[in-house]
């Protein structure tokens, strides 16, 4: 119960349920579960089997183009 009052306190908009799909940046995802307590969103690529976590903030209706980097520059762990 008090997970509840904390959630609605922050206004947080309603988690996918499994099978709706989205977007990850550009790539459309299928969600195959949420986890409601820790804002988490299991997904998979649409076109791919292998799931993976996100945060529920990550995923949008729409595809998004927008320019990002990898984390894997940040660290210097890239080939050129």
């Amino acid at each position: 119960m008090r997970h509840k009052l904390i959630m609605d306190k922050m206004n947080i908009q309603n988690l996918p349920k499994t099978n709706d799909r989205s977007f990850l940046m550009h790539r459309k995802v299928v969600v195959t579960n949420a986890y409601e307590l820790f804002r988490l969103i299991k997904v998979h690529y649409a076109e791919e089997t292998t799931e993976f976590y996100v945060d529920a903030c990550a995923l949008t209706a729409e595809p998004d183009y927008t320019d990002s980097i990898s984390l894997g520059m940040l660290r210097g762990s890239y080939d050129e």
